[in-house]
Parts: C-alpha cells; structure tokens; sequence
C-alpha cells in the first residue's frame, strides 16, 4: 500500500466491489432467514400443509447453499470477534 490514496484507487474499487458482494450476500441471508422463521411459524398452526412443508424444506435448502457459500454467517460468533477483541486469559 502506499501512502496517497488516489495510487490506490484500484485497490479501493476492488474493496467496495467486494464490499458490496458482501452486503448483498447478506441481506439475502437475513431475508431467507425471516421467511424460514414465518414459514416454520405457520406450519405450527397448521401442520398439515404440504404447501406450508415444502416451502419450509426449500428455505433451509437455501440458507445451507448460502452457508456453504460463506461459513462465516452460521458462525457461532462473528469473525470481528477474532480479529479485533483482545486475547482471552
């Protein structure tokens, strides 16, 4: 990295390209996970939906493809904890 910003433009389009992928990554497994959890509720209600059933396996069909595409969002904790809070001990 250098010391002047505009000798890293590239470097910084290339960081907000990712960043933005990242975001949108995201937003994408949060909305899945809002829709699981309403599915999942209104099968509660009534279990005999095969509609209901199937809508519920498809969801959790895609949050394990997002998950494989980035562990990091069925992380038990987020990965800012590693790399920014002080060692334990």
């Amino acid at each position: 990295m250098s010391m002047y910003l505009y000798d890293d433009m590239k470097e910084m389009k290339d960081f907000l390209a990712y960043r933005e992928e990242v975001r949108r990554l995201e937003g994408e497994y949060l909305e899945i996970r809002l829709l699981l959890r309403d599915a999942e509720a209104q099968l509660r209600v009534d279990p005999e939906s095969e509609y209901l059933a199937a809508k519920v396996i498809y969801l959790r069909k895609r949050l394990k493809g997002l998950e494989s595409l980035a562990p990091r969002l069925a992380a038990d904790h987020p990965l800012e904890i590693a790399l920014w809070a002080p060692p334990h001990g």
